[in-house]
């Protein structure tokens, strides 16, 4: 069973000092430049109609401009149908947590393979946890959100690990919705892959502000 990161990773991100808080972004603002905190910069922004209002909605990505960990913070930014310009959105979810911060020269940015993906009602992050030296193993996590009942739930966690050394492969994919996890494995290119089906003993999905760390989560 898959249920981290492998731990040549894990310990590529977690073993760094203790990150500084980040800032509490406003309730409320005229667009999305109007949520970055002094000393942070607008790095990513896609927009769509997240929670189904029929306005177009921002998912922004923050990034500190200031420290030395290349801090983030992912927010969700609802626009307001008929309100006023100086509050035309407001901050719907936020998460400081989720994307690893970079601590070293060993550990490579978890966004710059990264990507912000929107959809009517949802959106996607992915993201790369992977070293520069030390470590041959590289893993690909995509989160999959749903706007439900004001919370932009996790419906669903795809992870692809690869040795780049031996090209062996754990992948696993969680469908939160049906409740049910798929893992596959392979010793290396062209090797079989085994592949194992289990069932979720629960169908509770957390909310967006409410996950840790990528380098830290577990699906299972």
């Amino acid at each position: 069973m898959i249920l981290a990161v492998s731990a040549s990773l894990l310990l590529l991100f977690t073993a760094g000092q203790p990150q500084p808080t980040a800032p509490a972004l406003p309730a409320k603002g005229a667009n999305p430049a109007a949520f970055v905190p002094s000393g942070w910069v607008l790095e990513q922004q896609a927009s769509a109609d997240l929670n189904g209002d029929g306005a177009a909605d921002a998912l922004v990505l923050l990034k500190s401009s200031v420290s030395a960990h290349s801090s983030r913070i992912l927010a969700v930014l609802l626009r307001q149908p008929g309100t006023a310009t100086t509050d035309a959105y407001v901050l719907a979810a936020s998460n400081a947590r989720l994307i690893p911060p970079v601590e070293s020269a060993e550990q490579a940015d978890p966004m710059e393979e990264g990507e912000l993906m929107v959809r009517p009602g949802g959106f996607d992050v992915k993201l790369a946890l992977a070293s520069t030296a030390g470590s041959y193993g590289m893993a690909i996590v995509t989160y999959r959100f749903r706007f439900e009942r004001n919370c932009f739930r996790l419906i669903g966690y795809d992870r692809m690990e690869t040795n780049r050394a031996t090209m062996a492969t754990r992948d696993l994919s969680v469908d939160y919705l049906s409740a049910v996890a798929i893992s596959r494995r392979s010793a290396g290119e062209g090797a079989r892959v085994h592949e194992t089906r289990q069932k979720l003993k629960s169908r509770a999905r957390a909310c967006l502000p409410d996950l840790g760390s990528a380098a830290e989560f577990k699906p299972l």
